[in-house]
């Protein structure tokens, strides 16, 4: 009874916090490999209860997942279903092999489902940035392609994920700055913002082994600007107080120090390995900042 109680108040968006902690250890792991597997280990253990919530409460879960935000907000959990794969890989390959087509698939299906709920009965005010999440969460598979060797599977979601950012785009940007009333719950989900553009840069110079200079400059300029905004949001929001909903603020951060990292590297720019130094910084700070306070929530004893 204990159990099922703590799986039932489990927040939906912790599978957004874990995806953040996988993507943190690839992150950090040329500053140290210990750090990378310490943080992959707590992205596991905050996976773990998620995914048997997901398996003992299913039916449970029909109600929440009416609303759009936390429905659009479920895919961070193959996103991260796909990170793992890359941290079981070089333990066990055919398992880790084995993880990451159930994310690929996963995620696909999520996507029908999500368009099938609240594509059909479009309203603009049921748009939120966590939109991205659904259909360019595929972009994941892209920049873990290696795992498997499947890097044209990676091209494809990368084009999948290229055409549904610049269809969804205006969408959500004249939702939040023309519509607003933004529900105070779903206000953190504008930091997500920052994370699309830069995990098409992620995916492309993973997947691609020719790379074409303007699609990199062009990914790399739309990463730093909505970097830039969702900062901008951060600021004011990391006041109020804490919520599940803070997750939203982690994975933006580190998949955008990630990008311009890849970038440093490929563009060979000095002032860019800084940006991305600092990035990295500021990313470990804020996902140890919202790991601490769901600790808190968890465990409030």
């Amino acid at each position: 009874m204990l159990v099922l109680n703590f799986l039932r108040q489990y927040p939906i968006p912790t599978a957004g916090l874990s995806l953040s902690l996988f993507a943190l250890g690839n992150l950090v792991q040329d500053y140290s490999h210990g750090a990378r597997l310490l943080l992959g280990g707590v992205a596991f253990l905050l996976y773990l209860p998620y995914l048997l919530k997901l398996l003992v409460l299913n039916a449970r879960l029909k109600e929440p997942l009416e609303n759009p935000v936390a429905a659009s907000v479920l895919p961070t959990f193959t996103m991260a279903t796909l990170l793992l794969a890359g941290y079981v890989k070089p333990y066990a390959p055919e398992a880790g092999t084995a993880v990451w087509y159930a994310g690929l698939v996963g995620h696909a299906l999520l996507i029908l489902w999500f368009s099938w709920m609240f594509l059909k009965g479009f309203a603009l005010e049921k748009v939120f940035p966590s939109w991205f999440i659904v259909y360019m969460g595929i972009a994941v598979a892209s920049a873990s392609a290696p795992v498997t060797g499947r890097l044209d599977i990676g091209r494809m979601a990368f084009w999948f994920a290229f055409v549904s950012y610049f269809c969804l785009l205006p969408f959500v940007c004249w939702r939040l700055w023309k519509v607003g009333q933004v529900p105070d719950a779903a206000r953190p989900t504008a930091v997500i913002l920052a994370a699309p553009a830069s995990m098409l840069l992620v995916g492309y110079m993973v997947s691609f082994e020719v790379k074409e200079p303007l699609l990199v400059w062009l990914l790399l300029v739309l990463s730093l600007f909505f970097y830039g905004v969702g900062v901008s949001y951060l600021l004011r929001l990391c006041r109020t107080f804490f919520t599940p909903g803070h997750a939203a603020f982690t994975f933006p951060l580190v998949i955008s120090a990630l990008a311009v990292q890849m970038a440093a590297g490929y563009t060979g720019l000095a002032w860019m390995a800084v940006l991305g130094h600092v990035q990295t910084a500021i990313a470990v700070l804020v996902v140890l900042w919202v790991l601490g306070g769901y600790l808190k929530l968890l465990f409030p004893k």
